[in-house]
């Protein structure tokens, strides 16, 4: 769905960021909290924008290549919701494809909080390959 809004390119920048830290800081609140499934890579709570930083995405460096594509993107006030699929290479050479769904508030244009779901058994079983 090509939806958009200011919420919704908010979000956008976001994924289209792709690690990028620059851009990431600039779209994600200092404040904001991560709430990520259990048996996700690192699945757990991180509060504030350091420890999302430092501890969550520390799981990229399993992978050679990573990206959260958002296929469908709803916008409801200063909720955002995603879904979409994550593509990879581990770096042991696995193939990964799982799809996912990520519930975004925002505040004053800015990430406050991510909800994710996904199918996290194609990236455990990439990850163990």
């Amino acid at each position: 769905m090509d939806r958009s809004s200011p919420q919704i390119d908010v979000v956008r920048r976001f994924y289209d960021a792709r690690g990028d830290l620059q851009v990431i800081r600039s779209v994600v609140a200092e404040d904001a909290r991560w709430d990520i499934a259990e048996g996700f890579p690192r699945g757990g709570v991180y509060d504030g924008l350091d420890r999302i930083v430092g501890d969550f995405f520390g799981f990229l460096s399993e992978f050679e290549e990573f990206a959260c594509l958002g296929d469908e993107f709803y916008e409801d006030g200063d909720h955002v919701v995603v879904l979409g699929r994550y593509v990879g290479v581990t770096t042991k050479g696995a193939a990964v494809s799982s799809r996912f769904a990520h519930f975004f508030t925002l505040r004053d244009g800015r990430i406050t909080r991510l909800r994710q779901t996904s199918d996290t058994l194609p990236i455990a079983r990439a990850l163990d390959a």
